[in-house]
């Protein structure tokens, strides 16, 4: 009796594994694709009747834009059981940004017969989403002037503007002396990839913002293989005027002395208990290590989170309604930075900002300067209080500040990265208690800022305001001076109301 039902368990088990064999997926064509086209995946194993589940990871690349990952659920029809259908529409294409190449793997599955079971095959893929010509020309026509200035001439080359039909842009002509030339690249040569794009035409040669240098993938005729050269961008940025460039330095710095700014300094600083900087110093540095040590934690939602829970353990110790003015303020000057990096990832924010310091966004515009005077009110507004529950706000704050208005630095759980990350949350947390504006002050700044960072979507900001960073160090500068100085300091003048 024992025997019969330890086999009919076995025969249940192995009849559910029998319901579906094991699938193997051999190819998928075309490795390029336009709207209209179908995706085919060919293998065995596939059964009729069923509908596949087909997922596509993997990274997502397109020309101009920071590299992003693509988690795509598509739809197909199971043709034979060796071949499956995907049709690609626009909206699929849509979905994806436009002309995007993704690089990644593709996973065929299907449902057993239990309903708790699935049998999958994956298989890495490469595939160019290419969207419609008249799409393609409409948008050309409105951006074809930054796609020079941003791709090929800057890197030195004249690209053809006959398209092959396949991966590749002949080179037209090469300038003598510019970047490359000096990397051996000749006229006649074939571009076929930059940062990951495949390219098919001039306008895809549009490098990365977020990335410090770039990565051409050429091919010559007579040579085997493709040869892969690199593009530091600093090499090709148009240096600035130094005379201009100190002017304006010195403009900041007279603007900064005589400007109301100085009348936020405080005659005398809050009195922080010493207990209490040393917990907020020693948060510091634990956040800084978990920012740079976690990469599930470089995305401004989880650090708004943290924000968020912090101020309602300070509102329900405190009993006041200054922390959550103060989430307020850090929400909306999170937001304006966002708008301006046009991410959300905090590893591409820092990024764009590079180490120069005139690239931080605490000087790149008036719409993050103005959100990062919100945003020390946000830290300042509850750093007098001597509560754990204070202090825990005030260390994430002043690390999530410190990445968004004061990056730079690569994001590696390095000690120097660490070090230069609590060296700046610290500065962040100093100049909190240094200056001391009304909430309505802080309201203006963070309206103002967001709104020039959503103006900016629609119009160049930065060429209303040429020079805006050595303006910005040069005020800044001059306001730190105030404040460090005790005899430069307004020592009777009330904050600003």
């Amino acid at each position: 009796m024992r025997a019969a039902v330890v086999f009919s368990i076995l025969l249940t088990a192995c009849g559910g594994y029998d319901d579906l064999p094991l699938l193997e997926v051999a190819s998928i064509e075309p490795p390029e694709i336009e709207p209209g086209g179908t995706l085919r995946i060919r293998g065995r194993g596939f059964p009729l009747g069923r509908s596949p589940g087909v997922v596509l990871r993997g990274s997502l690349y397109r020309p101009g834009l920071a590299a992003s990952t693509v988690d795509a659920r598509l739809v197909g029809t199971v043709r034979s059981e060796s071949l499956i259908e995907i049709p690609i529409g626009e909206e699929v294409i849509g979905a994806l940004g436009g002309r995007a190449t993704v690089d990644g793997e593709l996973r065929v599955g299907f449902r057993a017969a239990d309903g708790h079971r699935d049998v999958f095959s994956a298989e890495r893929v490469r595939i160019d989403f290419l969207p419609d010509t008249s799409t393609q020309l409409r948008a050309d026509s409105m951006r074809e002037q930054e796609i020079e200035a941003a791709g090929s001439q800057s890197f030195g080359l004249e690209l053809s503007r006959e398209e092959l039909g396949t991966v590749g842009v002949r080179v037209a002509s090469v300038d003598r002396g510019g970047l490359a030339a000096i990397q051996g690249v000749k006229s006649g040569d074939t571009l076929i990839g930059l940062d990951g794009v495949s390219l098919y035409s001039a306008r895809d040669f549009v490098p990365d913002p977020s990335r410090s240098d770039s990565t051409v993938l050429v091919a010559r005729e007579g040579l085997r293989g493709v040869h892969a050269l690199r593009w530091p961008h600093e090499a090709t940025e148009p240096a600035a005027d130094p005379i201009a460039l100190g002017l304006f330095v010195l403009l900041g710095l007279l603007l900064g002395w005589l400007s109301p700014i100085a009348l936020c300094l405080r005659a005398r600083p809050a009195k922080v208990p010493l207990s209490a900087w040393l917990t907020r110093s020693s948060l510091v540095l634990v956040f800084a290590a978990l920012l740079l040590c976690v990469s599930a934690l470089q995305w401004t939602t989880m650090w708004i989170l943290a924000l968020g829970t912090f101020a309602a353990l300070c509102t329900l110790a405190t009993k006041h309604r200054a922390v959550a003015f103060s989430f307020a303020f850090a929400v909306v000057a999170t937001l304006t930075v966002m708008l301006l990096a046009r991410t959300a990832s905090i590893a591409s924010i820092v990024a764009a900002q590079s180490p120069p310091v005139l690239r931080w966004y605490l000087f790149q515009s008036p719409a993050s300067f103005l959100a990062f005077g919100a945003y020390l009110y946000a830290i300042g507004a509850v750093g007098s209080t001597a509560r754990l529950s204070v202090s825990l706000y005030s260390a994430v704050a002043a690390v999530f500040g410190a990445t968004l208005f004061l990056g730079g630095w690569p994001l590696a759980g390095s000690v120097a990265g660490i070090t230069a990350l609590v060296g700046k949350s610290a500065a962040m947390l100093v100049a909190a208690e240094f200056f001391e504006i009304s909430p309505k002050t802080a309201a203006t700044c963070a309206g103002l800022g967001l709104g020039l960072a959503l103006t900016g979507l629609y119009i160049d900001v930065d060429a209303l305001f040429p020079q805006w960073s050595a303006l910005g160090v040069g005020c800044v500068c001059a306001v730190a001076a105030r404040a460090l100085v005790p005899p430069l300091r307004r020592a009777s003048t009330p904050a600003i109301v």
